[in-house]
């Protein structure tokens, strides 16, 4: 039975709402009419946030930083002009015009320092895009399995509906028989209202839980297939190498790094190279003299005026560095923790599994007691509200071990492909 067919028809302005959402979101995103699996449905939502412009940003800077490293010129050139004259004071028609180009060059391992830079740019791009990917995985994994669990909650609602109503004919037609009282049959009805409100609240949460996947993917159906083969883990349950979120953290790293280097080499400044020309003349009349110019700016880099940013580069590397040990920890307490939500949700199965096979097998017998008169509507309507828990219990274990599947995956960083 779909979610669909068991919805009351307060539920249905509800399901049109959503429907026209998802087509809306299928119209604006023409990813969404193709994507099925759990991979393309993160796929759309990457589309959908529109995270990789981050990616394109940080690939734009490492392109400029190349450009850079790669010109003749460490900066920006610079013209001076200079002019001297005696017009205000003898007026002898002496005068001095000077005009020099100032151009800024590379000192030894400046032009290499930026070029790790941009090297440094460039990687950091790479894991960003795989972490945006497994990042969203995650919320994208979570947002489906809370839909489906939403979803199994929902199925069994409308089970237990279908089975109320069914016991709550069978006693109207025995208490029109006089075979038992109008009591009971009030009684039967008042647990299919009952059920009916549990399938309305169901009804909400799963079009709450669906609403939130939509947004989030542009998609109006769940991936498929939802479950997913638990990645394989050694005995130490290490996390592996290419984690997304080491990775990332590894960049960063790299990239506090390269910017250090980058403000050490830098720490004396640049020397400017100036070409020009001097025209003067002594007295009005006299013949001027041209001469071309050429000088040299060399600074003395003094250790006191690069501190501050060599303090500066140092400290963020330093914090990058403490971030990085934060984050493995932070990543192998999440797979810990995953492994054992993986472990927990197999023994609840079990569990649920069990407890299932009892309370049928008591709602048989209790149920066969009282289409004989042995028992009372009070038993048997408490023998079917425990099967009701308990295969309630069952499908929403089967469904979380399935979610426990997913989310030990994400802390192993397997990003769906």
């Amino acid at each position: 039975m779909s979610p669909r067919a068991i919805q009351s028809d307060t539920a249905k302005p509800r399901r049109r709402s959503v429907v026209l959402l998802s087509l809306l979101l299928l119209c604006l995103n023409p990813l969404a009419a193709a994507a099925a699996s759990l991979a393309e449905a993160v796929a759309s939502a990457l589309v959908v946030q529109q995270q990789e412009a981050r990616v394109g940003a940080l690939r734009g800077e490492q392109a400029a930083v190349d450009r850079q490293a790669a010109g003749p010129l460490a900066a920006d050139p610079a013209l001076r002009a200079k002019t001297l004259s005696d017009a205000l004071t003898g007026d002898d028609g002496a005068y001095e015009l000077e005009a020099l180009v100032d151009l800024p060059l590379w000192m030894p391992g400046q032009r290499a320092a930026r070029r790790s830079v941009a090297a440094a740019l460039g990687s950091q791009a790479g894991a960003l895009s795989r972490y945006l990917r497994w990042e969203l995985a995650g919320r994208v994994r979570e947002a489906a399995w809370a839909a489906a669990l939403a979803q199994g909650r929902l199925f069994q609602a409308g089970a237990a509906l279908e089975s109320a109503r069914a016991l709550e004919q069978d006693i109207g037609k025995r208490s029109a028989a006089g075979e038992l009282a109008r009591v009971d049959l009030l009684v039967a009805q008042q647990e299919t209202l009952a059920r009916e409100v549990e399938l309305q609240a169901a009804q909400i949460e799963y079009d709450r839980a669906i609403n939130t996947y939509v947004h989030l993917t542009g998609l109006p159906a769940l991936p498929d297939p939802l479950v997913e083969t638990p990645a394989r883990a050694t005995d130490e349950l290490e996390l592996p190498p290419d984690h997304p979120l080491l990775a990332s953290s590894a960049g960063a790293v790299a990239q506090a790094r390269a910017e250090r280097d980058r403000v050490q080499s830098g720490r004396r400044g640049n020397p400017i190279l100036s070409l020009g020309a001097k025209q003067a003349r002594g007295a009005r009349g006299a013949e001027s003299d041209t001469a071309l110019q050429l000088e040299v700016s060399i600074p003395f880099g003094l250790a006191s005026q690069s501190a501050p940013a060599l303090a500066g580069a140092e400290r963020a590397y330093t914090e990058r560095v403490a971030e990085q040990s934060l984050t493995r920890l932070e990543a192998g307490r999440d797979l810990h923790q995953a492994r054992l939500g993986v472990l927990g949700a197999a023994d609840a199965l079990g569990v649920a599994q069990r407890r299932q096979t009892l309370t049928q097998d008591a709602l048989k017998l209790v149920r066969r007691a009282f289409d004989l008169g042995e028992s009372d509507l009070t038993a048997l309507l408490l023998a079917q509200e425990r099967a009701r828990q308990a295969n309630l219990d069952l499908e929403l274990r089967r469904l979380e071990q399935g979610r426990a599947a997913a989310r030990f995956n994400q802390a192993m960083g397997v990003v769906p492909e």
